[in-house]
Order: C-alpha cells, then sequence, then structure tokens
C-alpha cells in the first residue's frame, strides 16, 4: 500500500496576541509549527507502516515548508515532496496535490488533517476527493487498512465504524494525536541525509483555472468583546428579573 500525507505548517500561537479593541493580531515572535492535525495523520501513517505501507507526506507553500517536512520524515515517513508555491485557497492546494497524485501513480489513501489550527474550515479532504473522483471518509479518530480496504473509527453523534475501498481519501482529527514525537536520530538523518523533493507547479502541468482562488481575503474582522451580565444575589431576584424583561411568564 502507497499513503500520501497532507501536512500543513501554521504559525504558533503562543507567539501571538490578539487585541479585539484595536482588531489587530499581533505577532510577536513569527515561528512556525507542525499542524497538531498533521501530527494525527502522521501518527496514522506511521501506524500503517507497521504493516508494510510505504508513506510519502507532502506540502504545499514557501521554503519553510521544508522544516515540516523533515519533520514528517522523522516521524516516520519515507519520501517527501514540496510543491513549491505561494499556496492559495483550499481549491488551489487541493489541484495541485491532485495533479501530485497523478504523477506519482499507484496511490492508495490519502490522509489529510480534518481541521487545520489557523482556519478551520475543513475543506481540503473534501475538494481533494471531489478532484480525484475518490470516496472519503471524513473526521477520522482510528484508521485501519485491510483486504477489504480502509476501515476508520468517525465521529458522528458520538462513534461509529465506517468501511471504504481504496483508493480513498481520509481526514484525520487532531483529537486522534497521542503526543508521539520524533525520533532524535531520524530527525538528525532527515537534515543530514534525507533530501526533500521539490516540484514547480510547471512540472504539473496545470492551467491557470486550476490556480485560481475562489476566495480573496478583504480584511479581518473580529467579533466585540463580551459585555458582562447584570449580577443577582440569588434565584428569586432572577425570576423577577426574567418577569420584568418578559422572558418568562
Amino acid at each position: 500500500m502507497k499513503v500520501l500525507v497532507c501536512v500543513k505548517q501554521v504559525l504558533d500561537p503562543r507567539g501571538m496576541t490578539v487585541n479585539r479593541k484595536a482588531e489587530k493580531v499581533f505577532i510577536n515572535r513569527e515561528e512556525y509549527i507542525l499542524d497538531p492535525a498533521s501530527k494525527a495523520v502522521l501518527e496514522a501513517a506511521n501506524h500503517l507502516k507497521q504493516g508494510g505501507a510505504e508513506v510519502i507526506a507532502i506540502s504545499v507553500g514557501p521554503e519553510r515548508v521544508e522544516d515540516a517536512l523533515r519533520e514528517a520524515m522523522a516521524r516516520g515517513a519515507d519520501r517527501a515532496i514540496w510543491i513549491r508555491s505561494a499556496g492559495g485557497d483550499a481549491l488551489v492546494v487541493a489541484n495541485l496535490i491532485a495533479a501530485a497524485v497523478h504523477k506519482l501513480g499507484a496511490i492508495d489513501l490519502i490522509i489529510v488533517g480534518h481541521q487545520s489550527l489557523d482556519t478551520g474550515a475543513g475543506e481540503l479532504a473534501p475538494r481533494l476527493a471531489e478532484a480525484l473522483d475518490w470516496p472519503q471518509i471524513l473526521g477520522a479518530a482510528k484508521l485501519d487498512a485491510g483486504e477489504q480496504g480502509i476501515t476508520a473509527i468517525v465521529q458522528q453523534a458520538g462513534f461509529v465504524q465506517v468501511e471504504a475501498s481504496a483508493p480513498v481519501v481520509v481526514s484525520m482529527l487532531a483529537e486522534a494525536y497521542r503526543g508521539s514525537y520524533a525520533d532524535g536520530w531520524r530527525l538528525m538523518d532527515a537534515y543530514q541525509k534525507w533530501n526533500v523533493e521539490a516540484w514547480s507547479t510547471a512540472e504539473l502541468e496545470l492551467g491557470e483555472d486550476d490556480l485560481r482562488p475562489l476566495t480573496a481575503k478583504k480584511e479581518d474582522a473580529f467579533p466585540p468583546e463580551r459585555q458582562l451580565g447584570t449580577p443577582v444575589r440569588d434565584v428569586k431576584e432572577l425570576v423577577m428579573m426574567l418577569k420584568r424583561e418578559k422572558v418568562i411568564a
């Protein structure tokens, strides 16, 4: 089995401050980390690797994403591919990864994070499944592969088991991350011995329409600060207040 895992870098929220009155986000320390959902993805892929799967990590973005890919190799990926691109919305990223899948060939399973820490949009898996015309399993907490295909435990008003035949796109919940760490020796090898393959968008032979975002960021909007309510001494006073405001009869 050949497994493609999509990893993403996000700004470390510990280096950011939100000022609601000024309606600004101040980046005090610009550092990037591997998205928690990507760590869950790599854990799931590493579990499949124990059964003989080949794991390929892929990421789209500027040069800094190399660090995320090297960490992915340290966490068990056999190969890492960096698509050199300024990025874009989920549609553009999905088109880039789908083109990479066609170039790689024979991919049985794609695992992505269900929602990233920065946008929380959860669009990549559905858009990728649509671009490839593959089935999808969304919100997986656990993942296994067998002779019948892919089996996942997903969160849907509780937890249920679902199955799909390969090839399939699966999104993993960030909550599925169990706290594993990159192997120290593999981490050193990832920087000293192993290479990250760099692919340009031209190599993927995509047209202008495929690289045109559907969305454009115009401005940031912040919800107002929460207003404090009126304190009450006891339940009786609360009931009287609700009756006065005609909330209850």
